[in-house]
């Protein structure tokens, strides 16, 4: 232990140390992990040791990103977490519209670099969010319509295998495994930098963000369905059923208040983009507007302090869906109306245009022709509450099964207490490949903290 701790450049820290007790925090307040060793890398030959180290020595492994994996798999009880939170660079090349990630950026770091140039990669809505878990996973985000999934525009990928070996993925050079990295989730390796495509987006873009009194909801959530069937690439939308959080922009009395939100971003100009989407700001119900022209790092960032590290418990289900017909609209509303918190939030995403368009064998991430997914994101206060909250939850997931294949977004998964049933439902047809490329690159399933898949035997 002595030496290796010695050859680290970065830090290693046991439950000795002073700073151990904060560094082990993750997003999910329902996680309460320890570690018996942190490896904080500060870069790659970091990473490659503490691999070799944990393999050596057969250490479960988790390896923090963002350390937002709603399920703890970031983190571990006695084992190694491999923390990438120190490798947080963000490089622009403007004139080609690249970006090269380390493996523990969040989305408002790279956000911050590339808007500098008017520029942006398809990234979540939360800015603290890690940008490794969100892309291994898919990537959804306020750009999917126009540009696709966060994988959609991965160009290359530096890997750490099990066995340490420093990999490059891309089309050109291990094909295999950047074809599954692309959705595979974090099951074949440690990965230490990513290659982005940019595109050009706002600074400034048009922002669609009524907020409806939950008493229409059902009117609401009728209306937002017609509309989007026939919006073009540049909008991409979500609707979120929520209770309106503490914020400087909203008047104190609205604080709390349940309601309906067709929110979106629009990509061009902005008077276009006021145009399009003044219909949706004209229903029955308005309780606050903040529609307007918005900075787009502005907007990655509104949902952060809902999102705050370690404050909340969080379980959060997901499941794509094969129709949004009336039936599963007034389920949506009865779902809403019962939330046992008010920290429960019900979003469904509308999954049009570019996102949609890749076929299901072009990347491990699977079918996409799903037009609509629905998030049941539970959050509260208390650990008291935890198996009410719980069991809550999986009880209405279950009630929307039956309008839907199954198939879920692994990323938003509960505790992934499904296991390898969903997990291979999910991937479908992938799996079976994905199932050889783990072998290949990972035989003693090494890195089984995620959606695991299991080796082929």
């Amino acid at each position: 232990m002595k030496g290796f701790k010695d050859g680290i450049r970065g830090k290693v820290l046991t439950m000795d140390d002073a700073e151990y007790e904060q560094v082990r925090i993750v997003f999910n307040g329902m996680i309460d992990k320890r570690p018996a060793i942190i490896v904080r890398c500060t870069g790659t030959a970091d990473v490659i040791d503490a691999v070799i180290f944990a393999n050596k020595h057969r250490l479960l492994l988790a390896v923090r990103g963002g350390g937002h994996n709603v399920a703890g798999h970031s983190t571990c009880d006695g084992g190694m977490m491999i923390d990438l939170q120190l490798m947080r660079s963000v490089d622009v090349d403007p004139l080609k519209r690249v970006a090269r990630v380390q493996g523990g950026a969040t989305l408002g770091d790279v956000d911050r670099e590339t808007q500098a140039f008017g520029l942006a990669v398809p990234l979540g809505v939360v800015s603290h969010t890690g940008v490794a878990g969100l892309t291994l996973g898919g990537g959804f985000s306020w750009l999917r319509a126009k540009y696709g999934l966060t994988i959609d525009n991965l160009i290359s990928a530096d890997i750490v295998t099990s066995d340490g070996r420093f990999l490059n993925a891309s089309e050109e050079e291990n094909e295999d495994l950047f074809w599954a990295i692309r959705g595979g989730g974090g099951n074949f390796g440690v990965v230490t930098s990513f290659e982005f495509r940019l595109h050009p987006v706002g600074p400034v873009v048009m922002f669609c963000a009524p907020m409806y009194s939950a008493d229409n909801a059902s009117h609401i959530l009728k209306f937002w369905r017609e509309f989007m069937m026939y919006t073009p690439d540049e909008f991409t939308s979500q609707l979120f059923m929520q209770n309106i959080t503490e914020s400087d922009s909203i008047p104190s009395e609205l604080h709390g208040k349940a309601v309906i939100v067709p929110a979106g971003v629009y990509l061009g100009p902005v008077e276009e983009g006021e145009k399009f989407i003044q219909p949706l700001r004209e229903l029955d119900g308005l309780v606050i507007d903040q529609s307007g022209p918005k900075q787009f790092r502005t907007i990655q960032s509104m949902f952060d302090q809902s999102f705050e590290k370690g404050a909340l418990q969080n379980y959060w289900k997901s499941l794509y869906l094969d129709t949004f017909s009336d039936e599963v609209i007034e389920l949506l509303v009865k779902t809403f109306k019962e939330r046992p918190a008010k920290n429960v939030a019900n979003v469904v995403q509308y999954l049009h245009g570019a996102s949609s368009r890749i076929a299901a064998d072009a990347t491990a991430f699977g079918d996409r022709s799903s037009l609509y997914m629905i998030e049941l994101n539970s959050s509260w206060t208390g650990p008291e509450e935890n198996e009410r909250n719980i069991e809550w939850t999986r009880q209405r997931w279950e009630e929307f099964k039956r309008f839907s294949s199954g198939k879920v977004y692994l990323n938003h998964d509960g505790l992934h207490e499904g296991g390898e049933d969903v997990v291979q439902n999910t991937f479908a047809d992938n799996y079976k490949r994905l199932q050889d490329i783990k072998k290949k690159y990972d035989p003693d399933n090494l890195f089984r903290l995620n959606a695991n898949i299991i080796p082929a035997k």
